[in-house]
């Protein structure tokens, strides 16, 4: 099409007709200018069509990892409200009642508790390589941008918890009582075998002593405590996590 108005403005030209050639000629820009916009309206088109084919991969990588850490998180979240219990249970029980084998039971408890280590390499990937720009909801993008703030009050708590758990439980119960006999993993497999470790036996003098010792009270209510933050956090995540995968999910096709 292009020649051929080209031909005609060579015509005009050596006919002397210069106000049809200049016609002529705004008519063949004018028809230049309608491909460019075509060509461009075309690849808009595809580069769009690229940009939610490859938005739709990263959103069920998002759904894979983020419904994987919702698993992790609610089978830790059930061993830490055992061993929440389990401190209620001490603080609120008449303990004077309790054999020598049920407190070394209950310290076990007390010691067995889960710290959530979240999956984070693919959303860290996402946002490292600017990829999260492609996801269109912004709702969505603000949820998974803020994620590694709302994981980092968890483990202030967890932190403080284990660092409690490690200078002040452990010290106290080992002072009284045997830690040996309050290992709650006393059957496990170790090279194929079942191997005990074999209780030792203390006067139950000092189970007395244990249980009517404020300190060991104050102790463990701080350990409660910690647990209790730990506790409250892990539901907060949780509900985080689920509204995440409730954006991903309207985003999906």
């Amino acid at each position: 099409m292009i020649k051929f108005f080209r031909k005609i403005r060579q015509n005009l030209l050596l006919e002397g007709k210069t106000g049809r050639y200049f016609k002529y000629a705004i008519g063949e820009i004018i028809l230049v200018v309608i491909g460019i916009l075509i060509a461009l309206s075309i690849n808009n088109w595809k580069n769009y069509q690229d940009d939610r084919s490859e938005e739709q991969i990263l959103l069920q990588n998002l759904k894979q990892e983020f419904t994987k850490n919702l698993n992790e998180l609610n089978s830790d979240h059930k061993i830490n409200i055992r061993m929440l219990e389990a401190a209620y249970h001490f603080l609120e029980t008449d303990m004077v009642k309790k054999n020598p084998k049920q407190i070394d039971s209950l310290m076990g408890q007390l010691s067995t508790f889960a710290t959530f280590d979240p999956s984070i390499g693919y959303i860290n990937q996402a946002i490292s390589s600017g990829k999260l720009d492609l996801i269109q909801s912004d709702s969505l993008k603000i949820h998974l941008s803020q994620w590694s703030g709302e994981l980092n009050d968890l483990k202030e708590d967890v932190i403080i918890r284990r660092e409690h758990w490690l200078n002040h439980l452990l010290p106290i119960i080992r002072k009284h009582i045997p830690i040996r006999n309050s290992d709650a993993t006393q059957h496990r497999p170790d090279y194929l075998r079942q191997k005990q470790i074999t209780p030792i036996s203390v006067p139950e003098e000092n189970y007395k002593e244990f249980i009517a010792s404020l300190e060991v009270d104050g102790v463990i209510f701080d350990h409660y405590m910690n647990q209790y933050y730990v506790f409250i956090n892990e539901e907060n995540i949780e509900l985080y996590i689920q509204r995440v995968l409730a954006l991903i999910e309207k985003e999906l096709n």
